[in-house]
């Protein structure tokens, strides 16, 4: 059976432990209450392509968990990825030479 939709939800942050600063789940559409409890999680949406590691662990254990630990600065770390140079340059459509 080819995945085609995932549902993606993040855990509440009441229900976070300490050493995360979050966690993501993706799930076939309706089969949260088959993984976790659905009241600490909160409906992000959907992704309609899913990655072939996150088909890969649905089809293995039936979702995909991420986590990112807590501890860095996350949106720090987002902004010098989304300004590095190279991303510029793939946001603008031209090629990268090396």
């Amino acid at each position: 059976m080819e995945i085609r939709v995932l549902d993606l939800y993040d855990l509440k942050p009441e229900f976070l432990p300490a050493y995360l600063a979050s966690q993501s789940v993706y799930v076939r559409p309706g089969e949260l209450e088959l993984y976790a409890e659905p009241d600490q999680w909160i409906h992000v949406g959907r992704t309609f392509h899913p990655n072939r590691l996150q088909i890969a662990d649905v089809k293995r254990q039936g979702y995909c968990s991420r986590s990112l630990p807590s501890g860095f600065d996350w949106e720090r770390i987002g902004r010098t990825w989304y300004n590095h140079p190279s991303s510029v340059r793939a946001r603008e459509g031209k090629s990268i030479s090396l």
